[in-house]
């Protein structure tokens, strides 16, 4: 089972990321005219098709593919998705499409941060003609037909090219990564701070906005559904401030990446109350680690 129903029209389908369940999510929005809001590394593509069986959408039937952002967890399969979705589009925040049409920079700086080895496991997104890619701003709404119509609002701080879904009159905001990771088998929040682009100020001031729009129910993709709104808002707030201020503390010291992210690892062990952390916990607190430190050096 890849797919869990969320609503009468929404479905979590699980991406299996690197074989590992309940990391990664993407979401079917099935109207008459069926979105999909993300879709995982380019590697899980086989996973996102099988899933969208389970809902019983067939991939000719897909109208729109919306990467929340570029990054690879959120766009990597696109490309590869769209050889079996012939009447579909990517639409998408307009700084990230370049690079959806041209990735070449962006696997260029994920190689920086991941290495060689995990990218061959993540692999490599593939380019999306530009034809098929529709850019948007601050705000965008759209019409999925069956009286499904979704907002999509910049929300940046993550990523500047991130977007989050919101499902219009049913209270369901798809955040994509404006709040933190809440993995299901770890009681603990993980911030989302990834380089090269985490501004803690915008990530903030987009979690501001998002209490706007009164949700009853958070989409995570990292991961699944949320009704504990104002303590998944409150704690991603709160720990974006606080470990800013800790790895700030630790760079002061010269303490490094690895001894940094070693400490902030023991921390979520704590908080979660397991001894350790399993392994695709301890990378998003590394790269959350990375890119506060990526920020203070731009800002020092």
């Amino acid at each position: 089972m890849y797919a869990t129903k969320v609503s009468e029209k929404v479905y979590l389908l699980d991406t299996y990321a690197l074989g590992v369940p309940g990391t990664v999510g993407a979401y079917v929005l099935k109207g008459s005219k069926p979105a999909l809001v993300d879709c995982g590394y380019a590697t899980s593509y086989e996973t996102v098709l099988e899933g969208l069986a389970e809902v019983g959408v067939m991939p000719s039937e897909v109208r729109y593919i919306i990467p929340t952002h570029v990054h690879l967890d959120h766009a990597g399969a696109a490309g590869r998705l769209l050889k079996e979705m012939p009447g579909a589009e990517v639409v998408a925040h307009e700084r990230g499409v370049p690079h959806l049409v041209d990735p070449t920079k962006l696997v260029e700086s994920s190689t920086k941060v991941f290495g060689e080895s995990i990218m061959a496991l993540y692999g490599r997104p593939e380019p999306i003609a530009a034809e098929r890619v529709t850019g948007v701003g601050a705000e965008a709404h759209l019409d999925l037909g069956d009286g499904l119509t979704i907002t999509m609002i910049h929300t940046p701080g993550h990523a500047p090219h991130q977007i989050s879904v919101l499902i219009d009159g049913a209270r369901l905001l798809l955040t994509a990564d404006a709040v933190g990771i809440v993995y299901p088998d770890l009681k603990a929040l993980i911030p989302t701070t990834p380089p090269p682009s985490f501004h803690p100020s915008q990530l903030v001031a987009t979690i501001a906005v998002l209490r706007q729009t009164s949700p009853g129910m958070l989409l995570l993709p990292h991961f699944a559904a949320r009704r504990d709104v104002d303590w998944v808002f409150d704690r991603t707030t709160e720990l974006v401030e606080s470990w800013v201020e800790q790895v700030s503390r630790m760079k002061k010291r010269h303490i490094g990446l690895d001894q940094a992210a070693a400490s902030m690892q023991e921390t979520v062990a704590a908080e979660a109350g397991v001894e350790d952390l399993p392994i695709h916990a301890k990378v998003s607190v590394r790269t959350s680690v990375m890119g506060i430190m990526h920020y203070l050096e731009k800002n020092a």
